[in-house]
C-alpha cells in the first residue's frame, strides 16, 4: 500500500523542510539590520539587543557551530560598528560581554536540542517499523488479484489507527480483511494487532470464512477476558500510557466490524463474508453497485450468534473491481456538515473517465476526492481496491 510509504515521506519531507529558508534567513538579517539603524540612526540610539536575539533565533535554525558563528558574527558587527565611530566605551565592552555570555548559553541549549531531535527520531524510527510491521504495505499485485489502497490515521502523528486490512495468499485462494475497531486512533492499536495476527495464521488453515471469522472471533474474546478489571465488572483497566481514554473501548465492547473475502485460484469468483462493517462496492462495465450480503453480528461478538452466516459468492467479470473500506470513507462531512456518497463519486468519476478505471486509478480519485470534500478527517480511513489480474499479468 502506497500511502504508508506516501505518510513517511510526507514526514520526513517536512522534517527536512524545517527550519524553512526564511526563518535560516533572519539571524544574518537582524546583524545587517543592526548595522544598518546605526548608521543611520544618531549615536544615542543603540540596537545592540538585536544581536542577542539573532542568537536566540540561531538555536532553532543552526546547529551549535552556527549558532556560535552568529553569536561570533554580531560581537564581530558591534566592535566593528564601535571602532568606526570611535566610540569603544564601557557600554561596548558590557554589550560584548552580554553577547558573548548569550552565545556560549545558546550553543549550550542547542546541543540539547540537538541531542533531543536525535533521541526522537531514533523513538520515532522504532514506532515506524513496529507499526509499518502491523499493517504492512501492499502490493501492487498477489497471486491473481490486483490491489490498491490508502490508509489515513485519525491521528496525524500515527501510520496506523483503528483500521486495518491484511491481504494473504492461502491454499484456498487469496483472503483479505478489512476492518474498523471498535474506537479509534492509537487506544485501538492492540486490538488491530490482535485481529491481523490472528488473521495472517488461521488465513492459512481454516478452510471456510465462517471458520477463519470463528477463529478471530476466539482471539477477540480472550481479549476482551484479559483486559476486564479482577473484580469482573468487564471496566477497562486504567489508562499509564497517557493516551486518551475515550481511544480505547471498554472491554465490554471490544469488537470490530469487517468484511472478508477470499478469491478463488484464478480470481474468477469471491467469497465475500460481512461481519456488520459496511457494504462492499462493486465497478462492473463502469456501473457502480453494491455487493448485497447477509450483514451479521460485528468480530468479537460470535458468541452471541447461534450460527455463522454464510459467505456470498459472487462471479468476477474481468475488469470488474471491488472497494471496500471503512466507515471513516463515508462519514467524512464536507463544511456544510453533508456526508461523503462515496458510491455516487464513484459513478461520477466513472461516468467522466474515458476508459475503465485501474484499482490504482480509484484509489487516487478516492484520496484526493476525499480530502477534496473533507479537508479535516475526524476518524481513521481505509479503503482497498481488488481486481483480477489480466491472464497475462498473473
Amino acid at each position: 500500500m502506497g500511502t504508508e510509504r506516501s505518510a513517511l515521506e510526507h514526514r520526513r519531507a517536512q522534517e527536512r523542510s524545517w527550519p524553512p529558508p526564511w526563518l535560516r534567513l533572519l539571524p544574518p538579517a537582524l546583524i545587517v539590520l543592526t548595522v544598518v539603524l546605526d548608521q543611520v540612526t544618531p549615536p544615542r540610539y543603540f540596537f545592540g539587543s538585536l544581536l542577542s536575539a539573532s542568537i536566540v533565533l540561531a538555536i532553532f535554525t543552526y546547529p551549535p557551530l552556527g549558532v556560535g558563528a552568529t553569536g561570533a558574527a554580531g560581537c564581530a558587527a558591534l566592535a566593528l560598528i564601535e571602532a568606526v565611530e570611535d566610540y569603544v566605551g564601557p557600554q561596548t565592552v558590557t554589550v560584548l560581554i552580554q553577547l558573548g555570555t548569550v552565545t556560549l548559553l545558546s550553543v549550550a541549549l542547542c546541543v540539547v536540542r540537538y541531542r533531543a531531535e536525535d533521541r526522537l527520531r531514533r523513538v520515532r524510527a522504532v514506532a515506524e517499523a513496529v507499526q509499518l510491521a502491523l499493517l504492512r504495505p501492499l502490493p501492487a499485485q498477489v497471486g491473481p488479484v490486483r490491489i490498491a489502497g490508502f490508509y489515513r490515521a485519525a491521528d496525524d502523528e500515527a501510520l496506523i489507527g483503528g483500521d486495518l486490512y491484511s491481504v494473504r495468499p492461502t491454499p484456498f485462494g487469496v483472503r483479505v480483511i478489512v476492518g474498523d475497531v471498535k474506537g479509534k486512533g492509537v487506544g485501538a492499536t492492540r486490538t488491530v494487532a490482535t485481529v491481523i495476527s490472528t488473521f495472517r495464521e488461521a488465513a492459512l488453515l481454516q478452510p471456510t470464512l465462517p471458520q477463519l471469522a470463528d477463529r478471530i472471533d476466539v482471539a477477540l474474546q480472550l481479549d476482551r477476558d484479559n483486559v476486564k478489571s479482577p473484580s469482573g465488572t468487564g471496566a477497562a483497566p486504567p489508562h499509564t500510557t497517557g493516551e486518551p481514554a475515550e481511544t480505547a473501548a471498554p472491554a465490554d465492547e471490544l469488537f470490530v466490524t469487517a468484511v472478508l473475502l477470499e478469491f478463488s485460484p484464478e480470481a474468477r469468483e469471491v467469497r465475500v463474508l460481512n461481519r456488520g462493517h459496511q457494504p462492499l462496492l462493486v465497478i462492473s462495465s463502469c456501473e457502480t453497485s453494491v455487493v448485497r450480503t447477509e450483514h451479521s453480528l460485528p468480530l468479537g461478538m460470535g458468541d452471541l450468534l447461534t450460527e455463522q452466516p454464510p459467505a456470498l459468492t459472487r462471479v468476477l467479470g474481468p475488469d470488474d473491481i471491488l472497494v471496500a473500506y471503512s466507515d471513516g470513507v463515508t462519514e467524512a462531512r464536507d463544511p456544510a456538515g453533508a456526508f461523503y456518497p462515496l458510491r455516487e463519486q464513484l459513478q461520477a468519476h466513472c461516468d467522466a473517465g474515458p476508459r475503465q478505471p485501474s484499482p490504482s486509478g480509484l484509489i487516487d480519485f478516492i484520496q484526493h476526492d476525499l480530502a477534496r470534500w473533507a479537508p479535516a478527517l475526524a476518524d481513521d480511513v481505509v479503503a482497498i481496491a481488488l481486481q483480477p489480474a489480466p491472464p497475462d499479468r498473473r
